[in-house]
């Protein structure tokens, strides 16, 4: 389907889309060569290779949760909406989780292809679960939808606690790092290679749905009348929300607050339209994650602990921001 005109696009040229695109590759390109020079460990080819792999991964997973984040506010037009306050991340970490203990105990062919499916089957899981739990007559309820993904949030977490309880010794020490989302210096290339290639995918699809998602920022009503399939685009962007979700925790578990603390950046920066919103929240989430991950990966060498769960300083960053955006959504519908 073709796009219907919005006047917020027309001023905006393809040439301006490609100028930022390039101008917001070399910062990141930068910023990734600046955060491999860091940390205690004697620079070396090995540790520089290693440091490289894992700016990758922290890379695709800030892509993934930013863009899905900036899609799921777009579409709900709700602030507070996101991958990880909605349920879709615990739900993949649940996919994981189950994969993992099934492959440990010989029910399940170990591999990196039963990851990222098994989070998917767990993130559309949850996404199926939110949306008709929120869904009455045909519209969304955005309050509805934002404490339902809160309580499949709780029951996601119950259940991978539940398993847990089930599993061995050995194995609650290494999932409990990566349920705080950890990105790991042993990224297997194949896993990244195709979770990357499924958050490449959804972002460019994201990024061409721009133009709707202006139009849906004035009602449904108002996007139908010019021609956006409002149902078909909801279910579309649930969906590619889900695959990069799910991609994401593959890498690095269940990260929270990205997709919640980014957009919001870019769009005090360069405003409403979601077509640069889609570029550049991609760009800066991938920047933000491999800045935080640095500091993680480098306090840790520091204080001889090891690698502090990235999730940590995201978690720390945005339970207050997310309390701020709240209180704010209050007063405007109180006012």
């Amino acid at each position: 389907m073709t796009e219907p005109p919005s006047e917020s696009l027309r001023s905006l040229s393809a040439g301006k889309l490609v100028r930022d695109g390039l101008i917001l590759l070399i910062a990141t390109i930068v910023v990734a060569g600046a955060c491999s020079m860091f940390g205690v460990a004697r620079l070396t080819g090995n540790v520089w290779r290693m440091r490289l792999m894992r700016l990758a991964t922290a890379s695709a997973v800030g892509v993934a949760l930013s863009v899905a984040g900036m899609a799921l506010q777009a579409l709900l037009r709700n602030p507070l909406a996101e991958p990880y306050i909605l349920g879709v991340s615990s739900g993949a970490g649940v996919g994981v989780l189950v994969g993992s203990i099934l492959a440990a105990r010989g029910l399940l062919q170990s591999g990196w292809v039963n990851t990222p499916v098994l989070a998917l089957a767990g993130a559309v899981g949850s996404c199926l679960v939110v949306y008709g739990i929120a869904r009455r007559r045909g519209r969304l309820d955005p309050y509805v939808l934002l404490l339902s993904g809160v309580v499949i949030n709780v029951f996601n977490g119950a259940l991978m606690l539940a398993i847990l309880k089930l599993s061995r010794s050995s194995d609650i020490i290494n999932f409990v790092g990566w349920g705080m989302g950890q990105i790991s210096d042993l990224t297997e290339a194949s896993l990244l290679t195709v979770c990357a290639a499924c958050i490449l995918a959804g972002w460019v699809a994201l990024f061409l749905r721009g133009g709707w998602f202006n139009a849906l920022g004035l009602g449904d009503d108002v996007a139908g009348s010019v021609g956006v399939p409002v149902h078909h685009l909801r279910m579309e962007t649930f969906a590619i929300a889900a695959i990069m979700t799910a991609s994401a925790v593959a890498l690095a578990g269940p990260v929270g607050f990205v997709g919640l603390i980014v957009p919001h950046f870019c769009r005090m920066i360069i405003g409403p339209d979601h077509r640069r919103l889609a570029l550049f929240s991609g760009f800066i989430g991938a920047m933000f994650l491999m800045l935080a991950d640095t500091l993680c990966r480098t306090v840790g060498e520091w204080v001889n602990v090891g690698s502090v769960p990235v999730g940590i300083i995201t978690a720390l960053a945005g339970g207050p921001f997310f309390i701020y955006l709240l209180r704010s959504r209050l007063k405007e519908t109180s006012a």
